[in-house]
């Protein structure tokens, strides 16, 4: 491990206790770099927090999960994603794991994912009867509680303890009661709590019909949300075809007022029950989530079959609208730019490539392997002087980069590249 990243574990772990941090002097950080030379397998991915809460009048638990390269740039930002059920460990752990797979694979949008505890999930996720009705399982819900939990307790905490790693988007999951959870503080006072919604087989019984009637109600006088949405469900089993009608009267809502601004998407699981609906409910809800703000793999895809507009225009009118409606857009890693640049090449697309490239250099303009890549695809389709003058780019920006690079690395690039330069002038 290079000492410069050496430095930044250390820097990264400190943020932990914001306390050192005030008081930290030099020969702190002399004594203790000893102890961080370490491989990345011993730094530290879940931490346990506890917070006395005034909402809830008691002690409660959250356990923060880092995504996988959480400690590999000091620059990388993360939105929140909290989970409901935080104290059920079958039932986190299989979100967790989704999603840190997935971002490893730069199929979701980076995140760092906060686990929240239940005591009584029941009341916790419920709202207090609205009309007294005598029937109602949950006549004390603590769903306002637990809104102002979240609002007053467990995001300034994360966000003091992160806050230099994170972005302004926060994301919650609920499944069964949590669903309700979530549809219920969507369509409440506290809509602006989160900017991502996912409901897993959201809990909406007879006695909670009324978190229907107030998306309705707030539709129909015209209130928007620039939100996304996500409800899933199964379709074996009592409750599946209660909560699945549920999703479906939800969409009926939306079709009557269309002008609701949300992202709105859902999946319907043939075959899935209440519980096997969940696994497949979070990559679905995470790719849906994904894909409303950044251009993903099918959606460069479907730019590509569009005759009409080339794909730099559609890119650029995707970013520019969903930055002005929602506030936020997540830009792909050029990794994985150049990973959909090169399938398009494969299937002689050579167009729609060069402007993922030219889009990808706009977004990332130190990084010299997309414009490697550019100029390797102009020496593919025979521009020679175009992939010399390109290569000769790349090594420019190669040099930018070189402190950051083990010398190894650098060195094979530059032998490489300067190969490719011969190669281009021998053709």
């Amino acid at each position: 491990m290079q000492l410069k990243k050496i430095y930044n574990v250390l820097l990264l772990s400190i943020l932990q206790t914001t306390s050192i941090m005030k008081n930290l002097a030099p020969f702190f950080i002399a004594t203790f770099l000893s102890l961080i030379i370490c491989a990345q397998e011993e730094q530290k991915f879940k931490f346990d927090y506890t917070i006395k809460s005034d909402a809830f009048g008691d002690d409660r638990n959250i356990t923060v999960y880092l995504p996988p390269s959480f400690y590999e740039n000091l620059e990388d930002k993360f939105t929140v994603t909290y989970i409901l059920d935080g104290h059920f460990d079958p039932f986190i752990d299989l979100g967790v794991k989704i999603i840190e797979y997935n971002t490893y694979m730069h199929k979701y949008t980076p995140t760092i994912v906060v686990g929240i505890h239940a005591k009584q999930r029941g009341w916790e996720f419920s709202a207090p009867s609205p009309d007294d009705n005598e029937n109602y399982d949950y006549k004390g819900g603590r769903a306002p509680e637990l809104q102002q939990h979240f609002k007053n307790e467990v995001f300034p905490l994360v966000d003091s303890i992160y806050r230099n790693k994170i972005l302004r988007f926060r994301n919650l999951i609920g499944h069964s009661s949590g669903g309700g959870f979530v549809l219920y503080s969507l369509f409440s006072d506290e809509k602006d709590l989160f900017d991502g919604y996912l409901a897993i087989s959201p809990g909406i019984r007879e006695d909670s019909e009324y978190i229907l009637e107030n998306a309705a109600n707030r539709l129909k006088n015209g209130e928007r949300f620039s939100k996304f949405l996500y409800c899933s469900s199964g379709t074996v089993g009592e409750r599946e075809e209660l909560f699945g009608g549920a999703v479906k009267r939800l969409d009926s809502i939306f079709q009557v007022y269309p002008d609701h601004g949300l992202i709105w998407r859902t999946s319907e699981f043939e075959g899935m029950g209440h519980w096997t609906c969940v696994p497949p409910s979070f990559n679905s809800g995470m790719v849906e989530l994904t894909r409303a703000f950044r251009v993903d793999e099918k959606t460069f895809f479907d730019f590509a079959s569009n005759v009409d507009l080339s794909m730099a225009e559609q890119i650029e009118s995707f970013y520019k609208q969903t930055e002005k409606e929602y506030g936020f857009v997540d830009i792909p890693t050029a990794g994985y730019l150049n990973s959909i640049a090169w399938e398009m090449r494969d299937k002689e697309k050579y167009q729609d490539a060069m402007e993922i490239y030219d889009w990808g250099i706009k977004q990332h303009p130190t990084n010299y392997t997309l414009t490697k890549q550019k100029a390797k695809l102009y020496l593919h389709i025979g521009k020679h002087k175009e992939a010399y003058s390109t290569f000769k780019l790349s090594i420019e920006k190669l040099e930018g980069v070189k402190e950051k690079m083990s010398a190894d690395r650098y060195e094979g690039q530059k032998k490489y590249l300067n190969e490719k330069l011969i190669e281009c002038k021998l053709e």
